[in-house]
């Protein structure tokens, strides 16, 4: 059995945080020990005293999900950018096979999410990008997918390039972060319709927009639940 999931994104802002946060929490109600991971956290919040904090992070907090920075959170960079940016403005080097081992030694703590940051192919450096860490560590994928016009190409091509790298895909989870244009073609139904039926992967949740999304807020975390357990 796999010692956690990878879940990634057909891009940046849509929503892989709030579903790592909300598997966190499906998962924890099965009595599972569960720890969400932050490789790579670019535009990190300066902290009073000098220290970084990671935005993602207190999401994962506030959905009840337990929380070290120091032992979940492996390199974390104040300019939100791209990490190959932030790392090298930073002076730091991102090897995915040295991220991956670290990724390795939590896996005794408890079921592993891992987040990645962006999309697929995200660079980590000139060299590497967020794919070669997924391949390293070899986590089923679990793919958010923006409910949009236009995110059937973005999805078909961020599975086609999972599947060519030989990575095992659990499922597709539909967002909606922000507001929706009133759907008179019903494109969001046929984006999914289509989306499984080209690719043979399934969604297994949809997640709607949520009026007033504040992660501090209980009953937003209870819509996401719903969503999560459909």
């Amino acid at each position: 059995m796999s010692a956690g999931f990878f879940i990634t994104g057909t891009g940046t802002d849509v929503g892989k945080t709030v579903v790592t946060a909300g598997l966190a929490r499906f998962f924890m109600k099965g009595g599972r020990k569960i720890l969400p991971v932050k490789p790579v956290q670019s535009g990190a919040v300066v902290m009073p005293d000098g220290t970084l904090d990671s935005p993602d992070g207190d999401v994962y907090k506030a959905a009840g999900a337990e929380w070290d920075i120091n032992k979940q959170c492996l390199y974390i960079f104040e300019p939100p950018t791209s990490p190959h940016l932030a790392a090298k403005l930073a002076g730091v080097e991102l090897d995915p096979v040295e991220i991956a081992a670290k990724v390795r030694e939590r896996e005794n703590d408890g079921f592993l999410l891992v987040e990645g940051a962006g999309g697929i192919m995200v660079p980590l450096s000139e060299e590497a990008s967020m794919l070669n860490l997924m391949k390293e560590l070899r986590y089923p994928v679990i793919l958010v997918v923006e409910n949009k016009l236009g995110c059937i190409n973005e999805a078909l091509l961020s599975i086609a390039a999972l599947q060519q790298s030989g990575l095992e895909i659990s499922g597709l989870v539909m967002t909606c972060p922000k507001r929706p244009e009133p759907d008179t073609f019903g494109i969001a139904e046929e984006n999914i319709r289509f989306i499984e039926k080209i690719s043979e992967v399934k969604v297994i949740a949809s997640i709607p927009y949520i009026e007033d999304w504040d992660h501090s807020d209980p009953k937003c975390w209870e819509l996401i639940d719903k969503a999560l357990e459909a």
